[in-house]
């Protein structure tokens, strides 16, 4: 279930997270000797138009929102609007304790029927991005102002889970969201949520300003003002960066974390393990339907190269699609690892039928082999400098490779008409066994899999999985389907990669203090962490 809304919720996010953050100081940016306030960050497109059920949260959405609990990286979960928190009956009711001291940016109080309402609301106006909740839960009870329990239609050990996930379920007013009657359409003004942040005013297309919230439940932000302003060329965020106009800007490739050594007010750091790449087949298409030639093609990955040319040497090579830095013991460690050797392939090839004739591969239909890679999609980016050096090596197996370039919102489309693709997400989708049910049949809202891939026993493992509390019993199953999906290769794991962030040294400290949630430093975790240099 959580597949289901942390997949549609990250297409979204990844329109303005994972591009990175990068700004020009706009006309309202101070700029003195004294301590600083305003802190700038460049983000890469237009984010904030329509309201936040319709952007998921993004990238502003744990600031100005909040949710129940968040998710950190030991895999542990931890309070937000939720002080504590307990479960009953085998994971089937959960009971939460809320904070008593949060308001509303306007001033209202936050309580409990807040909670029910964004509840009720999603289940009325079937919300896509709070889908999870009417499709789990049964109802929800307010027993009084700072309690409320959710009653699910079955039990669910990973409740929290899906609660805190991408950026989770956004918490909304219901005195504002109640006289709201088509909220696909509803244009914001306002963004009133109980965040650490409040919003102040915006420039479509340019910027958006937020402000401390003083009256915050929390640790209050040390901050006094955010700018995400709109710059769309990382080497224009860089030349900002530069000049002292931009205050931190993430995402840079490892060149240009090299050419910035030597400026003494920029610092250059990584937050490790943030997203997790991998080839995807398209199990339903030729010749990537046939498991022979996708466990050939497992010796044609040269993934020491990728890490070291696509990322600078900020990654590594990956064997499951589990994290192990944030996954834990729930990663198979003795999953057999595949070496890149365009022998063993060639030699695995001849034995499906595949046979090189003056340097092209011909398959059993005796037609040369054709592959389509479509770029411009989920792995963000990288994805064509992925296709390059894959288009390499393959070429070198006699296969016509054919790199195309798509607009991201067709990428769904182009997934399904061609034989590979490439996918990257954040390392909140790779941290725990559940997300391995995006291997499932009807993993993405009842349809099939990105994969096209289908096996009944991995189905039932899925099912086991959701209705099991005992980790250790969890931990087995897990096994079992990393077991299942190294067998049959509905995709190939790549490599986990850092996200490297260079700041401006002399405005602002406590970047390295805490990784944030997601793979961006516009971050609740990271945001409240960061200070002026005084």
């Amino acid at each position: 279930m959580k597949k289901k809304l942390c997949f549609l919720m990250v297409f979204v996010l990844l329109l303005s997270l994972l591009s990175g953050c990068g700004a020009n100081k706009s006309s309202q940016t101070t700029k003195s000797s004294e301590t600083p306030s305003q802190l700038v960050i460049p983000v890469d497109s237009e984010f904030m138009a329509g309201n936040i059920l319709n952007m998921g949260g993004g990238p502003t959405g744990s600031l100005i929102y909040e949710g129940l609990v968040t998710k950190n990286r030991q895999g542990s979960y931890d309070a937000w609007l939720a002080k504590n928190w307990k479960s009953t009956e085998n994971g089937k009711i959960w009971k939460f304790n809320l904070v008593e001291n949060a308001k509303w940016h306007d001033g209202v109080p936050f309580t409990s029927e807040d909670v029910k309402f964004t509840y009720d609301y999603a289940k009325e106006k079937k919300i896509m991005i709070l889908s999870y909740l009417p499709m789990t839960v049964d109802h929800v009870e307010t027993p009084d102002k700072y309690t409320v329990v959710f009653f699910l239609k079955s039990s669910n050990p990973a409740f929290l889970d899906h609660l805190s996930h991408c950026p989770g379920i956004p918490i909304i007013p219901k005195h504002i969201w109640e006289n709201i009657n088509d909220p696909e359409h509803y244009e914001d003004k306002q963004y009133v949520g109980t965040g650490p942040f409040k919003y102040e005013n915006r420039i479509p297309g340019d910027m958006v300003k937020l402000v401390a919230n003083q009256d915050y439940h929390g640790n209050k932000p040390h901050i006094k003002e955010i700018v995400l302003k709109v710059i769309k060329n990382k080497d224009a965020q860089i030349l900002a960066l530069k000049s002292g106009t931009v205050d931190v800007v993430c995402g840079i490739s490892q060149a240009v974390a090299n050419s910035l050594k030597d400026n003494k007010k920029i610092v250059v750091y990584n937050i490790p393990s943030t997203n997790g790449y991998e080839l995807g087949f398209n199990v339903n298409k030729y010749p990537t339907n046939m498991i022979k030639f996708r466990k050939a093609m497992e010796y044609a990955i040269d993934k020491d190269k990728i890490c070291k040319i696509v990322f600078g040497g900020n990654a590594k090579p990956a064997n499951t699609f589990l994290m192990p830095e944030v996954a834990h013991d729930y990663v198979k460690t003795d999953i057999r690892k595949y070496e890149f050797n365009l022998k063993k392939c060639k030699d695995l090839l001849n034995e499906a039928g595949f046979v090189e004739n003056n340097g092209v591969l011909e398959g059993p239909d005796k037609k040369k082999v054709q592959i389509t890679i479509p770029t411009g999609g989920k792995a963000g980016s990288v994805d064509n400098n992925l296709a390059e050096v894959i288009k390499n090596d393959w070429t070198q197996l006699g296969i016509d490779v054919k790199i195309k370039q798509v607009d991201f919102n067709q990428w769904f489309n182009e997934v399904h008409k061609n034989e590979v693709f490439f996918v990257g997400m954040p390392w909140l989708m790779h941290d725990d066994p559940d997300d391995l049910s995006h291997f499932g049949s009807k993993s993405f809202f009842g349809k099939d899999n990105w994969y096209g891939y289908s096996n009944n026993e991995y189905d039932q493992l899925i099912k086991q999985l959701q209705n099991t509390t005992n980790k250790e019993d969890r931990k087995k199953i897990a096994y079992q389907m990393q077991d299942i999906l190294a067998r049959d290769i509905p995709s190939i794991p790549i490599c986990v990669s850092d996200t490297v962030v260079a700041y401006r040294s002399d405005k602002f400290t406590g970047w390295k203090e805490t990784y944030p949630m997601y793979w961006s430093v516009v971050d609740i975790k990271q945001l409240l962490k960061v200070r002026p240099v005084k």
